[in-house]
């Protein structure tokens, strides 16, 4: 029997086999896979750059304020009414214990990074935080679209300031009147982030205001302003 000349090797490997294949691939080709590495790399460390970045570069200035806002919080993004008020309880206490520092500071701005160092400087040391000093924190774009929208009252009219400054504690005149500050407005909308747009944190904290008095340095700031004497 005579075997075809042509076909005597269509059974063995054009290349032959081997344990170490990636010797067999010419230069080109493995310059070509490290580059390929290299770019992956690159864009692994650009995703994680972007993602620690999302809440320094304000979502209004991505899609839009009204669009970002109205989005409705899903089942896995809901917070109880005890741990919301609790929240916003905290901030409240400790914005008005600095507000006179920073108040001209936070409203001069409209860079969320100034606004983090801003809040950095009045905050407590990184491993005695609260943790809703800390959410506050990490949250500075947040934030500034609350500041930049017309939700935000900048200041309130004089009988407001009034109200809350010398009515008796349990006059609820005087809880409404405090929720209508600019620091009681700030702690209503920053509670729920992130898990609560500001503006669903901002509803609900204000059906139910913080009974607190308004702390001393935040009414000596107001007072100040509209000239409203100590109650006899």
């Amino acid at each position: 029997m005579t075997r075809n000349s042509r076909t005597k090797n269509c059974g063995s490997r054009l290349t032959g086999s081997s344990d170490e294949p990636k010797k067999q691939l010419p230069a080109d080709s493995r310059d070509l896979e490290a580059k390929v590495l290299e770019l992956e790399q690159r864009m692994a460390a650009l995703t994680e750059r972007v993602d620690r970045l999302n809440d320094v570069i304000p979502n209004r200035y991505l899609m839009g304020a009204e669009e970002t806002d109205k989005k409705k919080p899903g089942p896995d993004k809901n917070i109880e009414d005890t741990v919301l008020f609790r929240s916003r309880d905290g901030i409240a206490g400790w914005l008005e214990g600095v507000w006179p520092e920073i108040v001209q500071s936070l409203y001069a701005t409209d860079d969320p990074r100034q606004i983090a160092a801003i809040l950095k400087s009045v905050a407590r040391p990184k491993e005695t935080q609260p943790p809703w000093q800390s959410r506050f924190l990490r949250h500075p774009a947040r934030l500034l679209d609350f500041l930049k929208s017309k939700k935000f009252k900048k200041k309130p009219p004089r009988k407001t300031v009034l109200d809350a400054l010398n009515l008796p504690l349990e006059d609820e005149r005087r809880k409404r009147a405090a929720n209508r500050l600019p620091t009681r407005q700030i702690a209503n909308a920053m509670a729920g982030v992130p898990k609560l747009s500001w503006r669903t944190s901002l509803d609900r904290c204000a059906k139910n205001p913080c009974g607190y008095l308004v702390t001393l340095n935040t009414a000596q700031h107001y007072r100040a302003m509209y000239g409203i004497a100590e109650p006899q």
